[in-house]
């Protein structure tokens, strides 16, 4: 056995270890994980006065529980009161709360370094009992759950041969080991044990070769911040970029970009999905508006199949705030003709970490799949389908190290 082939081994071990606990075992440790984090302390003090703390705050309240404060690094924030609660230093509330309360900490956020860690050991370092905040969802799953990746870890371990099928179907040992480390991130909220992030480019990881016939499909364009990478990585020689975002906080923003490319370049202010017509569509004025229920207003949305039918793909990127399967299922025959690159997003759903290496592999049985984790704390976790022709020399693996599975996932 090589090394390559030992390394493997090992990590499937370990997702195997991570997936042997029994689902009812998980049901009783969710359900007591917070009581058991906070011991003897009764109150709660929320650690972010960002969007997440107050929505923390609003769902404690919907239960009847009232926290003593937040708290917050931003100094400016000192001394507001929100929502009728002050915010504090971290140092005054340590003095304030230490000894009766738990800290729960509901700051979540992309960032290049480990944010969660960093916090919990701030207030390690105040003598405070740090409480990561999916801990407190799992107690509470009817108000907060599901939030993005965090759902109760026994729905996950309901999933276990799917996960040991996906696992099985990825090209590298990097992969593998960014997979192993978000199914202990989703079942056990461990962020200290998360590997350190990947450094190369998002969506342009040195894997495959961009070519001067590109056409490049951004879906979830946001300002273009994507689009100006491509432009930058293929050195301005490309055939066209496509663009899709519905979001008016950015779509200004976004425009300028595509006049900046000029006639290679036409955006569409339309979501992508599984069928053509109206979805609903809440927005929160920063970008991270996305397809939801409880949305009251409707949007345009596309098919790709049918918008893509006289272009010729050959890279289609997708980070549309959970609806990526929805647009796979739609783009599904563009897939299958023009044998893309693609870079999918699997971090907005539990499932999505399985789900999504499991469809692209169904598309293009013969891509070798990568994931890599982009930023810290489980966040821009993305997997990217190579078609073999179109991988860097060096990349590709051997043929033992990606299996050929004989069972399809039917889209």
């Amino acid at each position: 056995m090589d090394t390559t082939e030992a390394i493997a081994m090992n990590l499937r071990q370990q997702l195997e270890a991570l997936l042997s606990e029994g689902v009812s075992d998980a049901q009783i440790r969710e359900h007591n994980a917070f009581a058991l984090a906070r011991g003897k302390k009764s109150g709660i003090v929320i650690v972010g006065a960002g969007r997440l703390g107050r929505n923390v705050l609003q769902g404690l309240r919907r239960t009847g529980m009232e926290p003593a404060a937040l708290t917050d690094n931003n100094e400016k924030l000192w001394g507001q009161t929100i929502e009728g609660l002050p915010v504090l230093p971290p140092g005054r509330a340590a003095e304030l709360y230490s000894g009766n309360a738990a800290f729960v900490v509901s700051v979540w956020n992309p960032q290049r370094m480990p944010l969660m860690s960093r916090l919990l050991s701030q207030l390690d370092g105040l003598a405070c009992c740090g409480v990561p905040f999916p801990i407190l969802f799992w107690q509470m799953p009817d108000e907060f759950l599901p939030y993005y990746l965090w759902e109760l870890p026994s729905k996950l371990l309901l999933r276990r041969l799917d996960i040991l099928e996906a696992f099985d179907m990825l090209g590298d040992d990097i992969s593998r080991s960014v997979f192993v480390s978000q199914v202990g991130l989703r079942l056990r909220a461990d962020f200290q044990a998360l590997p350190e992030i990947s450094r190369e480019d998002q969506y342009f990881p040195g894997l495959f070769r961009l070519t001067r016939d590109e056409t490049f499909v951004d879906c979830g364009a946001y300002d273009g911040d994507t689009i100006r990478s491509f432009v930058q990585q293929s050195g301005g020689r490309f055939k066209k970029v496509i663009a899709f975002e519905i979001d008016p906080a950015v779509t200004s923003r976004l425009k300028s970009c595509i006049a900046e490319i000029g006639s290679r370049a036409v955006i569409h202010s339309a979501a992508v999905s599984r069928n053509s017509g109206k979805l609903p569509f809440i927005g929160d004025g920063l970008g991270g508006g996305r397809i939801s229920d409880e949305a009251g207003t409707s949007v345009p949305c596309v098919r790709l199949d049918e918008v893509l039918a006289d272009e010729q793909p050959s890279f289609i990127k997708m980070d549309i705030e959970g609806s990526e399967l929805d647009a796979l299922h739609g783009a599904q025959a563009t897939i299958r003709k023009h044998r893309p690159v693609l870079a999918i997003c699997a971090y907005h759903r539990q499932d999505h970490l399985w789900t999504i290496p499991q469809i692209l592999h169904t598309l293009l049985p013969d891509a070798i799949l990568f994931m890599r984790a982009h930023r810290s704390d489980g966040f821009d976790v993305v997997c990217y389908a190579v078609p073999r022709e179109r991988m860097v020399r060096g990349n590709q693996p051997a043929a033992q190290d990606c299996p050929s599975l004989s069972r399809s996932v039917n889209v």
